[in-house]
């Protein structure tokens, strides 16, 4: 899975774009494994907000269900696995749809 990140008004280190890689890896990579690595492809992008901490969007482009998150939390990486989970829920969601075909 390649994932583009656009951090916004701060830097992200290396070790925490790896940390952030392997979290959505390890939770997307079994739903997205029938797929295309070419069509495995999203982008993160973190802005730091003032008060209310950080806003994540994940986007993805999934033939047939593209997938749009808006999430901000306080803390960075619990805010990474909610954005996670939510993009797992509506893969799952997609491909019990596409089974029931």
């Amino acid at each position: 899975m390649n994932i583009t990140f656009n951090p916004q008004k701060m830097t992200i280190s290396d070790r925490l774009r790896q940390r952030i890689e392997t979290k959505f890896e390890t939770g997307l990579g079994k739903y997205l494994k029938h797929y295309q690595e070419d069509m495995k492809l999203a982008s993160l992008s973190i802005e730091k907000v003032s008060r209310s901490g950080y806003e994540i969007k994940f986007d993805m482009n999934l033939p047939g269900c593209p997938i749009n998150i808006k999430d901000t939390h306080k803390v960075l990486l619990d805010g990474v696995i909610r954005v996670r989970n939510q993009a797992k829920r509506q893969i799952q969601k997609h491909l019990d749809k596409l089974r029931s075909f």
